[in-house]
């Protein structure tokens, strides 16, 4: 999978770029019902994506 680097040398797989943007693009819509729903899904993709990654982002302290 392509990689996009990240400041702090940080790489994002391209599958999590997309869901980053996809989130930014939905919190400039209306907040609403589906809007949340939308982002409850999109993170979920997000932390399974960062856990595939074997990234520690998600990981709780």
């Amino acid at each position: 999978m392509p990689t996009v680097i990240r400041p702090r040398g940080r790489s994002m797989p391209s599958a999590l770029d997309e869901i980053n943007r996809r989130i930014r693009l939905l919190m400039d819509e209306p907040a609403d019902k589906r809007r949340a729903e939308e982002y409850t899904r999109l993170l979920v993709l997000w932390a399974e994506a960062t856990a595939a990654n074997g990234s520690c982002w998600g990981k709780a302290a």
